[in-house]
């Protein structure tokens, strides 16, 4: 699980932020991503800080996070091994129901907090097709910075988010964690049913 609730507070409204607003069209393929990154916050974090219910916001937000954040790649990783035993079905019902699982609970988490000062490092390469931008986050309320690192990957019409590491942790790897040994025991049909049972019940609240 993440540090603590503070902390993944603070780590949603950039997985908002990095996702829906890449701008990317085929001509800007090779844009920086530094420059992407940074001309998309005050849209996207301007939406997730306007007052509005977390229900609209997440109605409003979810065409942009699905056209910009790779929500199959950061489920398959998240799910590890086992998502080559699952049938292109339930692939695809996993990977919808994460989806909708990550939007609600940030759209339930931003409504009503205070906008953080975000500033960016370099971006460095990881491989040809992938790089990582380091990122420092601060809320109105703290001194203390907490330091996001996002990793992108190129695919054919621009660069998409695959992982966030907020000091240090995975977002990919502390679900991996979660999920293990539900996949180990249960198979597609148990992580099927986990996320449908979460997605039923209230989200999290914000602490």
């Amino acid at each position: 699980m993440m540090k603590s609730n503070s902390l993944f507070r603070l780590l949603t409204p950039y997985l908002l932020f990095i996702c829906c607003d890449l701008q990317i069209a085929r001509a800007a393929i090779t844009e920086d991503p530094v420059n992407m990154l940074r001309n998309g916050v005050d849209e996207v974090l301007s939406i997730a800080y306007s007052g509005q219910s977390s229900e609209r916001l997440a109605a409003q937000v979810k065409p942009l996070l699905q056209r910009h954040f790779d929500f199959e790649l950061l489920t398959r990783q998240a799910i590890g091994p086992g998502w080559r035993q699952f049938s292109p079905a339930e692939q695809k019902r996993v990977t919808d129901l994460f989806t909708d699982l990550m939007i609600r609970n940030y759209s339930a988490r931003v409504v009503g907090t205070k906008r953080p000062k975000i500033t960016y490092g370099k971006a460095s390469t990881l491989a040809a097709d992938r790089c990582e931008i380091p990122t420092r986050a601060i809320a109105p309320d703290s001194d203390q910075p907490v330091t996001v690192v996002y990793r992108l990957i190129r695919r054919a019409d621009g660069w998409r988010v695959y992982d966030v590491l907020v000091e240090g942790v995975s977002f990919v790897s502390n679900y991996r964690a979660q999920f293990d040994d539900i996949v180990q025991h249960g198979g597609a049909s148990a992580v099927i049913r986990t996320l449908e049972s979460k997605l039923a019940a209230p989200p999290p609240p914000r602490s």
